[in-house]
């Protein structure tokens, strides 16, 4: 039974490390193609162009004239330049397919009106594996009195994935933190309208950057844009401060969110119809677009909403010393078994399980009671939420 127990924790634990397949129905792409030519001073910024800019967070700029320079450089401009250099091929030999996605999200944009001009600047990437921290942030200049910050999400790297899940059990995170400085230090910089956005973890850096702003800056945020993003730890004063930007927030989620239920504090989202299966429904990539705007579903599918009561009610149930302790012990054993990031986990997951088992047996007396709980939780928390879900139908 215990066994059994740990495979039910294992399995939910690792359902939000994102993965990908190419969609079928219309998508970001399409909306580019059909709309390319209209202007943002023609049009202004929509949810897809959002989506848009907060996957394109993920592309290494580093040693771009968008991370050395307050200016910045023209979008047309960095991508003639990124794809006629040698680091072009050595970023697409990555096997995730968000990055393949995104990539070529950025050489179609560069080749239309709409985003040509677009001014890229204030690129920043950090990586601190003693502190489980990354943060990587983007600022795209749309007009002059127009820009919107994004900030990167959950990259390959366990280090980025630990800090996923951590940052729903600690009051600030180090990505938070810079999140919110990065948001001081550019604002000023800016004049006019600013939008904030971000997918996956990006998202939550997004929501906490802008709730800890200043109140003129507050004013000047017109939206802030929540792709599938995990939500925020118990602590009432970062929900507080969430609360006063709440009207600002805009949240979607695919039909099977897996990541974006997550400790999830808004109960107004929109619901997005995706060509891909459970967590690979992650990818923004292959969410359904319907003129300019996502295509939505009426709710989530049973799949998510027995995700969402099972592991919530199990957090809920769990002191966030806990919860860290639980998440501390699995990525300690990805790390032991040369798990580094999200492609090394299919050749070690017999290495994993293993250090895993190792790590339970050996864990000190009150981890094990955690893990001993937890999966009591999750049995009891699963059955009701079938027994809820089946009761639906």
């Amino acid at each position: 039974m215990k066994g059994f127990k740990l495979r039910i924790l294992v399995f939910l634990l690792l359902a939000g490390f994102p993965l990908s397949a190419a969609g079928r129905g219309p998508t970001l792409f399409e909306y580019v193609k059909e709309y390319g030519d209209v202007s943002f001073a023609e049009s202004g910024v929509n949810e897809l162009d959002s989506a848009i800019f907060s996957m394109l967070s993920y592309i290494r700029f580093e040693g771009t004239a968008a991370e050395g320079s307050v200016d910045g450089v023209s979008f047309k401009e960095l991508s003639d330049r990124f794809f006629s250099s040698e680091f072009r091929y050595s970023i697409r030999s990555e096997n995730w397919d968000i990055w393949q996605g995104c990539l070529r999200m950025f050489e179609t944009a560069a080749r239309h009106r709409r985003y040509a001009d677009i001014r890229v600047r204030g690129y920043v990437n950090i990586v601190e594996e003693e502190r489980s921290s990354q943060f990587s942030a983007i600022v795209f200049s749309l007009t002059p009195a127009l820009h919107f910050i994004a900030f990167r999400g959950t990259d390959t790297t366990m280090t980025g994935w630990r800090e996923n899940f951590l940052m729903t059990c600690e009051s600030e995170t180090s990505s938070q933190k810079l999140a919110m400085q990065y948001v001081d230090e550019w604002a000023p910089r800016l004049e006019g309208t600013i939008h904030i956005g971000g997918h996956s973890k990006g998202a939550n850096l997004a929501i906490y950057a802008a709730a800890q702003a200043t109140p003129d800056v507050q004013e000047r945020i017109e939206s802030v844009w929540n792709f599938d993003g995990p939500g925020f730890s118990r602590n009432p004063d970062m929900l507080s401060q969430i609360e006063k930007i709440k009207g600002k927030i805009k949240t979607f989620v695919p039909d099977t969110s897996l990541v974006g239920m997550l400790m999830r504090n808004f109960d107004e989202y929109t619901v997005v119809k995706s060509d891909n299966k459970l967590f690979l429904q992650h990818d923004l990539f292959s969410w359904h677009v319907n003129g300019r705007k996502f295509g939505g579903e009426k709710e989530l599918s049973g799949i998510s909403r027995v995700f969402d009561t099972t592991l919530n009610s199990t957090i809920a149930s769990m002191s966030d010393e806990q919860f860290h302790a639980l998440i501390t012990l699995l990525f300690d054993s990805m790390e032991e078994s040369g798990i580094h990031n999200v492609q090394d986990i299919g050749d070690n997951i017999g290495r994993l399980s293993g250090n895993l088992a190792k790590a339970c047996v050996f864990a000190d007396k009150t981890t094990r009671k955690t893990l001993l709980t937890m999966g009591k939780y999750l049995v009891k928390n699963f059955g009701k939420a079938v027994t809820k879900e089946t009761k639906r139908k």
